[in-house]
């Protein structure tokens, strides 16, 4: 079940790259390198069945609705399309096997049905802001598409690349995202939707503890492998032959006028040398012990001497240090005010899917999901039996396929997760049973 759940927990992540539409996240150690972390949990996250749990018995072949005909639902006399369910199913069937992982046909039942309740929410959304004529201008898209490019950690090219990744096209996300933007013009006629300074400056006051953080530093590093890799990729250099290498490398690093990020992208053997070796802002503890002990005891500017891991040689060279402390309101304060934007738009929008159900007319016409086995979790969230059950490691619309832009719940690309982030490697899903620390390298 552990590596059910860490698959899970990886799947949904990548899911909720595509779902959008948070103002601001906090920044975070959110960009660091897999192959300096010490995750919780080292068992191999491409395994999701555990023979063990009855409930998800893992399945070559999960159920499609392939063979069926006709519509999946009809909202208002406008029926659904059975493609359009297809097409999301396929895509996130073609998500798991990228994480080795198979859909067991409970899991599979459950998250057609929540696509198709998407589906339903999307249509009554779209018909009535139809009936509303609302008019989103290119610029108003082309602004609120800057926006999100720029909150990329990478730009341009990370976007691109979050693109390819998620087989979003840009013509469809110019689409979402003038959704998105009716629908807050719609919600927001009476200004319900807009937060003040107030509420912004009590929301801080009630929950000071969220905006406080512990020491941390932003840094690079160059990666020189040895040994063999754990992940199943190409073996690294002799321990001699590593260390002979970084020395090398040390020494171009150090020269004057030297470029570290040019040097990583061309030498670093680590995940991070696209980025020129960047592991963003990360804290104590979520590195190799010997990496961190380096890492923070360095001067800002100054580039380490190498230093030795499991996974091979280093060198490494902080950029930022932040000291631990409580942050003031004024550093927060987008956050804040994009956390209840956000929070106030959901509800809206709740409500008024509430309101065109009551009003209208809604037929489902799949079969419901069956009713959910929750297993007994040691080390889960709550009294035994009360854990995440597979498949509902997230609630609908942070992480659910097809929970987009639309709806409006979730976060636009490239704010608070990277693309491939989610939770912070080394930190797995809460209800996970804990393992001794390994690292576990890509």
């Amino acid at each position: 079940m552990k590596r059910h759940l860490l698959v899970l927990v990886a799947v949904l992540t990548a899911l909720s790259l595509m779902s959008a539409c948070d103002k601001k996240a906090p920044e975070g150690a959110d960009k660091a390198d897999a192959s300096t972390v010490a995750p919780d949990n080292a068992d191999n996250p491409a395994d999701p069945a555990d023979p063990a749990n009855p409930t998800t018995p893992p399945s070559d072949t999960p159920p499609t609705p392939a063979d069926e005909t006709g519509p999946v639902a009809r909202v208002n006399g406008v029926e659904i399309p059975r493609e359009a369910l297809q097409k999301e199913l396929a895509d996130l069937e073609k998500r798991f096997s990228m994480f080795g992982g198979k859909m067991p046909p409970e899991q599979f039942k459950r998250f057609e049905s929540k696509i198709v309740d998407r589906l339903v929410e999307d249509e009554l959304i779209g018909q009535k802001l139809k009936s509303e004529n609302i008019v989103v201008a290119p610029a108003d898209i082309d602004a609120e598409l800057d926006k999100q490019k720029k909150r990329m950690p990478g730009g341009e090219e990370q976007f691109a690349a979050f693109l390819q990744r998620s087989g979003m096209t840009m013509d469809k996300l110019r689409e979402d995202i003038s959704k998105k933007i009716a629908l807050e013009k719609f919600l927001n006629k009476d200004n319900s939707l807009t937060v003040t300074e107030e509420e912004a400056k009590a929301h801080y006051e009630e929950n000071k503890d969220r905006f406080s953080q512990k020491e941390r530093i932003k840094a690079s590093h160059i990666l020189i492998k040895t040994g063999p890799d754990e992940a199943g990729g190409p073996p690294g250099l002799s321990d001699a032959d590593g260390e002979k290498k970084i020395n090398e490398i040390y020494k171009l690093a150090t020269r004057k006028g030297a470029d570290f990020a040019a040097l990583a992208k061309e030498m670093s053997m680590g995940p991070s040398a696209p980025r020129g070796g960047d592991l963003g802002k990360f804290e104590r503890g979520r590195m190799v012990k010997e990496f961190e002990d380096a890492a923070f005891a360095a001067k800002v500017g100054v580039i380490t001497k190498p230093v030795k891991t499991k996974f091979g040689w280093h060198i490494i060279k902080v950029e930022e240090k932040e000291e631990a402390g409580q942050k003031p309101y004024e550093e927060v304060k987008d956050e804040i005010f994009g956390r209840l934007e956000a929070r106030k738009f959901r509800e809206a929008k709740d409500k008024l899917v509430a309101d065109l159900k009551a009003a209208g007319k809604v037929e489902v016409l799949v079969a419901p999901p069956p009713p959910m086995v929750v297993p007994s979790m040691p080390g889960g969230m709550g009294a035994p039996g009360q854990g995440m059950p597979p498949g509902q490691g997230m609630p609908p619309g942070h992480g659910m396929p097809g929970k987009g832009m639309m709806p409006g719940k979730g976060m636009m690309p490239g704010q608070g997760m990277p693309p491939g982030g989610g939770m912070p490697p080394g930190h797995p899903a809460p209800a996970a049973p804990p393992a001794p620390v390994t690292p576990a390298p890509k």
